[in-house]
């Protein structure tokens, strides 16, 4: 009684069993490469000087707060128009910073003229679009107001502290 084996590199499931763990590895390396190529932009390193650069600006929304400062704002296409409250005593021009949440690279920032007594008109970038962060200051930096925007928006939208 003879038996016919073949070598074990001529079986076919050594090579099934060796593929898995390379298989694995090829993504491995390959996912590595995606995640650094695609770093995430929320994380930061220096958690002590982010905490109190935090504090600083809750400072700036608490200086707004004093001053009594209340505005909205109204994104028409491709302008931003900010409308304060009667009591504002502000300066020519007033700064906007628009945030998108996850994607630093869309974050834009420009100056508002003033357009009659209480009123900020602004010429976008770019037409927004989704949700954004907004924050509005003076030239100076002493006081901020923020909000979340859902654009497109049909309606004015408070600005708050």
């Amino acid at each position: 009684m003879q038996q016919n084996t073949k070598p074990w590199y001529k079986q076919l499931w050594p090579w099934l069993l060796i593929a898995i763990p390379v298989f694995t590895l090829i993504k491995a390396v390959h996912t590595v490469i995606i995640m650094q190529q695609h770093s995430p932009d929320l994380v930061v390193d220096d958690y002590y000087k982010a905490g109190r650069a935090i504090n600083m600006q809750l400072a700036k929304y608490r200086e707004a707060a004093l001053r009594n400062l209340q505005a909205s704002i109204l994104i028409a296409g491709n302008k931003a128009i900010v409308r304060f409250a009667d009591s504002a005593v502000l300066e020519g021009a007033v700064h906007l910073d628009f945030y998108h949440p996850t994607l630093a690279a869309k974050d834009f920032a420009l100056d508002a003229e003033r357009s009659g007594e209480l009123l900020y008109v602004a010429t976008l970038p770019v037409t927004p679009d989704g949700k954004w962060q907004l924050v509005v200051s003076d030239a100076s930096k002493q006081w901020k107001l923020r909000a979340t925007l859902e654009l497109p928006a049909t309606t004015e939208i408070k600005l708050g502290y």
